[in-house]
């Protein structure tokens, strides 16, 4: 490594975690800084995106359920040796400041850190601490937090930053919302790495118990899993409704964009981004997400009135048809939706965080 100063991100392998820590590296990157990137093979995937010349490090790492008498060693062994590993990266590249965006990849790093006394920091993405952030609260300088107030133990300096959105997003070129009186409606599905099942069977139910009038103007495009793709197209296409379901959607920015509705799980980045381009949000968050996180996110948007919260147990064809008829068919309400998004979205988050890394350097940290 050169004598530049040196900015260490660590980040679990889920587009959640690894979204906002893209967004950082740019920022540092311009800045002159040298950046690294610590995660596992799930987060690999994700450094396409990632500037060049971003340092990458893949390391092992598990959860670790003491419930789970047949999967502890395994679990305790893979953490060790990623507490092995994080410690001969910091060994190697002495970093300047170090900031965990959560998962458990983050885990080695952060406790690295806070061994060998560097300035750290966490960012959170979710309106409540996942456990590895949570863990390290009171121990790191600040938590970013991208929802306020964020669900935090007592004793953790917390700082409103918002949740910093992807480039391709940020800087895109997008329209105002209008909801067309004639023509094609476009409807846009999200499920996530953890919650498209559900979906895949239930809008098609959703679509069959719409008027014909509306049914007929839609064009969905939807997100669901690899093998339910072939078969989702099929059902559509005997409904007579214009589909493209695919596992993974390069071009999102520009499906968000021409969106006249979105339905998708209650992710943070989902959330951020689509609250950026200012689009009626309909969240189902799912059920058994850690701490309940999903449905507090979606709560937090619900209450700022730039979404509908509909929870999974509620979730049926019919009741989803409700509430895909009203805001299709509303001006007012879709309006609404999407007004508020956008005098909700964080567009500087990108620029709140850098600033907060920054400021340790500083030690100017103060709680808000």
């Amino acid at each position: 490594m050169d004598l530049k100063p040196v900015l260490l991100i660590a980040a679990g392998g889920t587009g959640g975690h690894m979204f906002p820590a893209q967004a950082l590296a740019y920022e540092f990157q311009e800045l002159g800084w040298n950046v690294v990137l610590v995660t596992d093979k799930r987060g690999i995937k994700f450094t396409k995106s990632f500037p060049e010349g971003v340092i990458k490090f893949v390391q092992r790492s598990s959860s670790l359920k003491f419930g789970d008498i047949l999967s502890f060693p395994k679990a305790a062994f893979l953490i060790s040796v990623g507490l092995f590993q994080a410690l001969w990266i910091f060994n190697k590249i002495k970093p300047t400041v170090v900031i965990g965006f959560g998962g458990y990849p983050s885990f080695s790093a952060m406790l690295i850190s806070r061994v060998l006394n560097i300035k750290a920091m966490a960012h959170e993405q979710n309106a409540v601490l996942g456990r590895v952030n949570r863990f390290f609260s009171r121990s790191v300088r600040v938590v970013a937090c991208s929802f306020w107030p964020t669900k935090a133990p007592k004793g953790t300096v917390t700082y409103f930053t918002g949740n910093p959105i992807r480039n391709n997003i940020l800087d895109h070129d997008h329209s105002d919302f209008e909801l067309p009186l004639a023509g094609s409606l476009n409807v846009v599905v999200i499920g996530g790495s953890q919650g498209a099942s559900i979906f895949s069977r239930v809008i098609p139910e959703a679509i069959e118990f719409l008027p014909l009038k509306l049914k007929s103007r839609l064009r969905i495009v939807q997100q669901a899993r690899l093998g339910d793709c072939i078969n989702l197209e099929k059902v559509y296409e005997r409904l007579g409704v214009n589909a493209t379901v695919k596992d993974f959607f390069q071009n999102i920015e520009y499906i968000l964009s021409s969106a006249h509705l979105v339905i998708a799980r209650a992710g943070a980045s989902t959330i951020a981004e689509v609250l950026f381009i200012g689009r009626p949000l309909l969240l189902v968050p799912i059920s058994d997400s850690i701490g309940n996180h999903q449905k507090a996110n979606a709560q937090r948007i619900s209450d700022l009135g730039a979404a509908i919260l509909l929870e999974e147990k509620d979730l049926t064809g019919k009741k989803l048809s409700i509430e895909i008829n009203s805001i299709l068919t509303d001006q007012k309400l879709a309006q609404s939706l999407a007004t508020n998004a956008v005098k909700n979205s964080t567009p500087d988050a990108i620029k709140k965080l850098r600033d907060l890394v920054l400021n340790i350097l500083e030690g100017d940290i103060s709680a808000r």
